[in-house]
């Protein structure tokens, strides 16, 4: 049975890290359910924008894509009433949807990126915009890159911007970490086989051969620019330098990392989505 969270010295790989970073772990779990009750309670905040007209100084409706064992609801609290405060038009698609009714992002990858396709696709009709901005966190900083490159999504979006993605891979504990931090992920994961609970648990290891697939089509897609925003006290994708995609010439690609913009930013996987500085970046790529 796996402990959650770990304890130093009992389910530990580095007992250093681990006592040191507790408090800001503990703090990622309390953040995570905190988002879930507020997500279950806040019914306004569950409607997307389909009914608010675009505006001239935001033109491209945002789609927020959560990771795995995330959600439209609870990953999202934070960034949907900022970014609608700033003017812009939030959609937000629950995709991977696998066995269970409540977390998502479990079900095949390349079926994900279909039904993004898809969700992108509705929300252009009926906004009538020309192109989209994608936010994504983990698996969904990644996942939308098997769109942009394989099912034709690079015409249809303008920024894409990555928050602690999964550009390269996970290893199976980092899997495991993430498990650990989302209530109800650990015990949906030891319910039997892996791979038959949640199939995008193997696709997401670096060394399977859907990232090999991925990295083949590119790390980035001509005309679209992306960002990606990680942190050096990443406990699930590891090493955070593994978030990075590499700069190439006439594509824009900007890295940044957390702790360059605050050092004393002590900020892990799971609250990502949540930090006010990572928001905060978020708005500047979205204003490009």
């Amino acid at each position: 049975m796996s402990l959650n969270p770990r304890i130093p010295g009992i389910n530990t790989d580095d007992i250093t890290t681990d006592i040191t970073e507790a408090p800001h772990r503990l703090g990622a779990v309390a953040e995570a359910v905190g988002a879930q009750v507020v997500a279950a309670v806040d019914v306004d905040g569950g409607e997307d924008d389909w009914d608010l007209p675009l505006t001239e100084e935001h033109p491209r409706p945002v789609v927020l894509v959560h990771g795995t064992f995330g959600n439209r609801g609870y990953t999202w609290t934070s960034a949907t009433p900022l970014l609608r405060q700033h003017g812009h038009r939030v959609f937000r698609p629950d995709y991977g949807r696998h066995l269970n009714p409540v977390i998502f992002g479990l079900g095949d990858i390349k079926e994900s990126a279909r039904q993004l396709a898809e969700f992108v696709d509705e929300v252009l009709r009926r906004t009538g915009a020309e192109k989209a901005d994608l936010v994504g966190f983990s698996q969904g900083g990644m996942m939308p890159r098997y769109y942009l490159n394989a099912l034709g999504g690079g015409s249809k979006v303008h920024n894409f911007v990555g928050i602690a993605p999964s550009n390269h891979g996970i290893t199976a504990q980092g899997l495991m970490n993430l498990a650990r931090q989302i209530p109800g992920a650990v015990e949906l994961v030891e319910q039997g086989a892996v791979a038959t609970v949640v199939p995008a648990w193997p696709q997401l290891q670096h060394d399977h051969p859907f990232q090999r697939e991925l990295a083949d089509l590119g790390e980035t897609t001509e005309g679209v620019r992306h960002t990606v925003i990680a942190t050096r006290y990443d406990d699930v994708v590891t090493p955070y330098t593994s978030c990075a995609l590499a700069e190439t010439e006439g594509r824009y690609v900007r890295n940044i990392v957390l702790q360059d913009i605050d050092p004393e930013d002590h900020t892990p996987h799971v609250s990502m989505p949540y930090n006010a500085t990572v928001l905060a970046e978020v708005l500047k790529a979205l204003s490009s």
